[in-house]
């Protein structure tokens, strides 16, 4: 605690009208409450004008936590949790070892939202290739409706170097990933299947081919119009070309 006391004093003299403090880096609902609320509190302490802190959440140390723990954290203006939810099959969780089931994923969200906390939540296109890509999305929206998150956003699966080792080692043979075209039909089937209250979606994560933003189920129609536009031309200038990607 003494190092990062160190850090937060300095920052504030450094910085001391920050009003937005995200926790870094990993998932800090690892660390043990009593710890974490100090944190919080020191935080809170020593930037007089913040309005918010956020985080990333793994679904395991979330579901650790109690309701009246989380509250205690929200209490202290953590506001926002990050989740990669990133499928709702699963036996891709169980394949990409995500240590958590998806009615896991479904109870920790829950959880959160109940004590106050806003979710932001992650699907990755492409992690179950061509075979499984329409189970993958069903799946996907499935979970993401019953997590009924207020920030929903896509991102596609990027392996580079270890393309080969996520076809063989992970997924075993057979598996083959997803082309372009396959992705946007992955997004569509994942769309189409949403049925949120009102949350905030995007898939401008430079890693996708179609960057999208809406708020649904308002702009659900007018997303789906969209990914069946780009659909039809998958060279079309409203994908963003391979180079870009990643950026």
């Amino acid at each position: 605690f003494d190092e990062v006391e160190k850090d937060v004093v300095e920052m504030s003299r450094r910085y001391p009208e920050t009003r937005k403090i995200f926790l870094a880096d990993g998932d800090p609902l690892a660390a043990p409450t009593d710890y974490l609320l100090k944190v919080l509190d020191l935080m809170n302490t020593r930037f007089p004008s913040l309005q918010r802190i956020s985080s990333y959440a793994g679904p395991t140390n979330l579901k650790a936590k109690t309701v009246e723990e989380l509250r205690m954290f929200r209490e202290r203006k953590l506001d926002v949790l990050y989740l990669g939810i990133e499928t709702g099959n699963d036996e891709l969780l169980k394949r990409i070892r995500k240590g958590a089931t998806a009615q896991q994923i479904i109870e920790a969200s829950r959880k959160a939202i109940e004590a106050g906390l806003r979710m932001s939540t992650f699907i990755i296109l492409g992690l179950g290739g061509v075979d499984g890509s329409h189970a993958h999305a069903k799946d996907s929206a499935r979970v993401a409706n019953a997590i009924d998150p207020q920030f929903l956003a896509t991102l596609t699966l990027m392996l580079g170097e270890y393309e080969r080792i996520y076809e063989e080692k992970i997924m075993g043979s057979g598996f083959k990933l997803i082309d372009k075209g396959q992705s946007l039909q992955e997004l569509r089937w994942f769309i189409e299947d949403l049925d949120l209250t009102d949350c905030k979606f995007g898939s401008e994560h430079a890693s996708n081919y179609l960057p999208i933003t809406g708020t649904l189920p308002k702009d659900k129609e007018e997303i789906l119009g969209h990914i069946d536009k780009a659909l039809k031309n998958t060279s079309s200038g409203m994908l963003r070309p391979e180079w870009a990607r990643g950026l």
